[in-house]
């Protein structure tokens, strides 16, 4: 495997432009579509929201009993949606801070929510999935899965994925049956779809990613991760994917007719386990945070670090903004950073 060999500092460094500061651990971290408006869910079941333009607390509220476990956005901007270790979901007003809906998801926490183009809301819950509109009317409930589900993702076509111990399932809205399921035997952790949809891509608790390409029956794993893959993040345009099980993150080249065969770059740069990892809408920029208190900044289409951030508390969480200019990062004590490189400033 090819990649970064040392642990030296690189010479250019993350700016903060603003510092807040919520009661307790970041779980999520979410930017409206326009960028002006970026929403946190917390540990103790807050929900916030925070102005771009200088880190001001617009509203907070204890929305969620045992922790704030999803949120996202609707494609408009016009409603944020959020849920709960209470099996609540929430659908805010951003400007007033009021919830205009409020209703029970299913038997178990909410695990993922996330809007289709058309504005379709899912949710998984438990063994259950689930899709509403922004009133919080049922409009399609599915056959419960076999096992918890833990992963959820809108396809470009508008198709759904999930993922849950031993299979990766495609759903039509409408259709009571999946369009075809993915196998896999083992524990399915996480779940990506490449922004062209080709590519459908799950990290295992067996410490494996498995890849199925868009046409039939072509799929390809990779092996050999030190712990449990929960985390993975496809660049803007598909080519590269990057992964991240334990210390390590791996970005792989799935250009052409994908990874199979091919090294990764191997890229040692944290000191215990990974706890985010995304790269920009716009470019090959990758960040990464982990229980060491470092985030690592890595232009990836180049091989080459940009800057590390080392701070007094592990980071929980990471969000580019919509148009990539910035990074926001959480905290396990409740910090929040807007970053930037000090070079681009």
């Amino acid at each position: 495997m090819s990649g970064v060999t040392g642990r030296a500092e690189p010479r250019q460094q993350l700016v903060p432009l603003w510092v807040a500061h919520d009661r307790d651990y970041i779980n999520l971290l979410a930017w409206s579509p326009t960028g002006r408006l970026l929403a946190c869910a917390s540990a103790d079941g807050g929900v916030a929201l925070y102005s771009r333009d200088d880190g001001r607390l617009l509203w907070r509220h204890s929305a969620h009993g045992l922790g704030t476990t999803a949120l996202a956005w609707s494609p408009d901007g016009q409603w944020l949606s959020s849920g709960g270790q209470d099996d609540q979901i929430v659908i805010w007003e951003p400007v007033t801070g009021e919830p205009s809906a409020c209703w029970k998801a299913g038997r178990g926490w909410v695990e993922k929510l996330a809007w289709s183009p058309a504005g379709v809301l899912a949710s998984i819950t438990g063994r259950e999935l689930k899709l509403w509109d922004e009133r919080g009317s049922l409009q399609q409930a599915f056959e419960p899965a076999d096992s918890t589900l833990t992963g959820l993702e809108w396809m470009p076509d508008g198709s759904l994925l999930t993922s849950c111990y031993g299979l990766v399932s495609h759903w039509r809205p409408g259709k009571a049956e999946p369009l075809r399921n993915h196998f896999w035997k083992g524990s399915l952790l996480s779940l990506a779809a490449s922004p062209d949809g080709m590519w459908i891509a799950s990290g295992s608790q067996e410490g494996i990613v498995q890849l199925w390409a868009k046409s039939a029956g072509k799929s390809c794993q990779m092996s050999g991760y030190s712990a449990k893959v929960r985390h993975l993040s496809w660049s803007h345009d598909g080519q590269l994917f990057a992964t991240g099980g334990g210390e390590e993150m791996l970005i792989w080249d799935c250009g052409g007719e994908g990874p199979e065969g091919s090294e990764p770059d191997y890229l040692p740069v944290h000191l215990a386990t990974i706890t985010a990892l995304s790269f920009s809408p716009v470019s090959k920029w990758i960040a990464s945070g982990a229980e060491d208190c470092r985030l690592f900044l890595y232009d990836a289409a180049n091989r080459r670090q940009l800057a590390v951030l080392v701070d007094n508390e592990a980071v929980s969480a990471l969000c580019w903004h919509p148009q990539g200019e910035y990074l926001t990062a959480g905290y396990a004590d409740g910090t929040i950073k807007l970053l930037r490189l000090a070079s681009h400033g």
